[in-house]
């Protein structure tokens, strides 16, 4: 019955998710001022994880990608008076990784068809200016399916530099500018892939100009229903409690 459910959760309408995503990323953005309001987000979204069937171990592992921003921006908004303030820090930080996991989770859970069919609705009322809805929302999915290679992509370049002697494990300035010569690999590699993208595209005759047909047709459900009237409640309590 459960794994019934957690499928139900997971084959929400595309829209349902997108919405969901949105919502919960400006709830991180806007709401979430105090840490403790943060962290209390932050497990909901991992809880929201055993109605989805994700991990929620490698989740929380894959936090290591944003790392170094996480310090950098902790030190930055800890720094902002006199003395180092741990509450800045510490709601920011929750806030990022509330954003990051929300982001995680959307793209994990939503195939590419989906993530077009979103973004498409999303920029239909462009239409009426004579811009293509379907050329942005493609350019919307390309870039968010794509920066998850590029991340794998830097992290493979990285450890290749360091087994050739570069010194980019220590968090400091040296170790930053040590950095800045994987951008040319990393830039190298982005251009071969939209290169290669294109020439796949224009071979099986893809076209934003033309409509498009869906092989699947997404209509709304209980569950849909049941999860946008939870999201409502609880921003009806974060803006009580603000």
């Amino acid at each position: 019955m459960f794994n019934k459910v957690k499928l139900k959760f997971r084959n929400l309408n595309p829209i349902t998710k997108g919405f969901l995503c949105v919502i919960y990323i400006l709830i991180f953005s806007f709401f979430c001022k105090s840490w403790q309001i943060g962290l209390v987000m932050n497990l909901f979204v991992l809880l929201s994880c055993l109605f989805i069937d994700e991990d929620v171990i490698q989740l929380i592992i894959s936090l290591k990608k944003i790392l170094l921003l996480l310090i950098i921006v902790a030190i930055f908004q800890g720094f902002s008076g006199n003395e180092f303030n741990y509450v800045n820090a510490l709601s920011t930080i929750f806030r990022i990784i509330g954003v990051f996991f929300v982001a995680t989770l959307y793209t994990k859970v939503s195939t590419q068809n989906e993530l077009l069919y979103f973004w498409e609705k999303c920029f239909k009322p462009l239409k009426l200016f004579g811009v293509s809805s379907s050329e942005y929302a493609l350019t919307m999915v390309i870039a968010i399916r794509f920066l998850p290679v590029f991340m794998d992509e830097i992290e493979r370049i990285k450890i290749a530099q360091i087994a050739r002697g570069a010194k980019l494990k220590t968090n400091s300035i040296v170790s930053a500018i040590n950095f800045m010569p994987l951008l040319i690999p990393i830039l190298t590699q982005a251009i071969m892939r939209s290169e290669e993208l294109a020439d796949a595209m224009e071979v099986r005759g893809y076209s934003t100009e033309r409509p498009r047909s869906l092989y699947k047709k997404y209509s709304f459900g209980k569950y849909d229903f049941l999860t946008i009237f939870f999201t409502t409640i609880i921003i009806v309590v974060l803006a009580y409690i603000k």
